[in-house]
């Protein structure tokens, strides 16, 4: 069994926690990406699996085996540098086999698992080669055929595919992906770009800001964001989020958004009829959007075109829409989008009382100017509902966002939520 855990791992450089209490498990044979802005401690998290950094307080285990004060050459696993980090005087075949013969491992086993991991990677024409006379993507091959050969119990990557083109960079994740099915190595990735983690993970972990904000499927993610970052920075383009309104009409919970008002779904009015009016941030996926009226009940935005991007398979229309009310409520969803440092933490849309910005990403066919107007539909159900002041998603009983409702839930139906319930999903 080759699973990692992380159980509480903190570490703090002078006071500031840059990993906060992070519990995750990566199960066995499971591809795995950390994903995250910048300082969101993605590669602290794998340093300190790797041995190379070691945590202020927690533990982590490798097999089920405690190897937070293990030394990283006994832990029994390869990383795969951003770097490539090769030798350059040595050839393919001897930096792939140059750590197996660190390890004493005889001749024809070391030639045998050299030739394998070649013919796997297609670097067999290239093993008599130096690093200088490789492309890019070769190198990487080389540094993957390197941690290939050692037949670890887990792969450590750290954002591999970052010094790559972009369309080297498609092909090469596509690799990764088949190599690591084929093997079933439990695999720990690290990478800034959802792109990567949203393709190749079995599950993705978000971190920001030292904190874990969610795990889950990719689909998980995209369609059901536990909170308003992880709806800002999975997804491209990102959500649109909008300061918006829940209130009370007649038996029903309706949302109010500018002037408009939209009854919700029964099956939200169920969880969300706990609050006579609360501020919520309404997030919309770009390509939710319809330009024609559906049967179904729809928010209507009506946009001033400012910039169209034409990318053939897809036209994004940017603009300005009037959102007209809750200034407090679009200030706090700006707030929840920026780090600690005051930079932003994810490539999130600016948030205005006023005009706010929106995104729809519509059929190439459509035709759409800059300087014109575009009404767009969104139905109610594809609307993503957060709480303005917490950020978290009115998703399900256990996630209702803000205290209020809870308290209020508790009185009213009863949902009160136990000690430690209320965790990242």
């Amino acid at each position: 069994m080759s699973t990692i855990e992380f159980r509480d791992v903190t570490l703090t450089y002078d006071v500031r926690p840059i990993l906060d209490n992070l519990s995750l498990v990566i199960g066995d044979g499971e591809f795995l990406v950390l994903v995250g802005p910048s300082g969101s401690g993605k590669t602290t998290a794998l340093r300190i699996v790797a041995g190379l950094l070691a945590p202020t307080a927690g533990q982590v285990l490798v097999g089920g085996r405690d190897v937070t004060r293990v030394a990283p050459a006994d832990r029994d696993l390869a990383m795969v540098f951003q770097s490539y980090a090769l030798y350059p005087h040595m050839t393919v075949r001897r930096n792939m086999e140059f750590g197996l013969k660190l390890a004493g491992v005889d001749r024809r086993e070391r030639d045998s698992r050299v030739a394998a991991a070649a013919e796997t990677l297609g670097l067999t024409e290239l093993l008599d080669r130096r690093p200088r006379a490789l492309s890019g993507g070769q190198r990487q091959r080389v540094a993957m055929g390197r941690a290939l050969v050692r037949q670890p119990r887990a792969f450590l990557m750290d954002e591999p595919l970052s010094n790559l083109d972009a369309k080297l960079r498609v092909r090469v994740r596509a690799e990764i992906a088949r190599i690591q099915r084929s093997l079933g190595t439990t695999t720990l990735y690290v990478t800034h770009d959802q792109t990567e983690a949203m393709t190749m993970a079995d599950r993705v972990a978000v971190l920001h800001d030292g904190r874990l904000q969610q795990v889950g499927t990719p689909d998980d993610l995209f369609n059901r964001p536990a909170n308003v970052f992880v709806a800002a920075f999975i997804g491209s383009p990102p959500a649109n989020l909008v300061p918006g309104r829940l209130v009370a009409q007649d038996d029903a919970v309706a949302l109010r958004v500018g002037d408009q008002t939209l009854t919700l779904p029964a099956d939200l009015t169920a969880l969300l009829a706990l609050s006579n009016s609360a501020e919520v941030i309404v997030g919309v996926r770009p390509h939710d959007v319809e330009t024609e009226l559906p049967s179904d009940p729809a928010l209507i935005i009506d946009i001033d075109v400012d910039l169209v991007e034409r990318l053939g398979t897809e036209t994004l229309a940017h603009g300005q829409m009037t959102a007209g009310i809750l200034a407090g409520a679009a200030a706090r969803a700006a707030s929840l989008l920026t780090a600690t440092d005051g930079e932003p933490s994810g490539a999130a849309p600016e948030v205005d009382s006023d005009r706010q910005t929106f995104t729809a990403a519509l059929n190439p066919r459509i035709d759409v100017t800059v300087r014109g107007k575009l009404r767009l539909y969104v139905r109610a159900e594809r609307l993503h509902l957060f709480d303005a002041e917490t950020g978290t998603a009115l998703a399900t009983p256990r996630s209702l966002a803000t205290t209020r409702l809870r308290e209020r839930a508790c009185e009213v139906d009863g949902l009160c939520a136990t000690p430690g319930q209320e965790v990242a999903e």
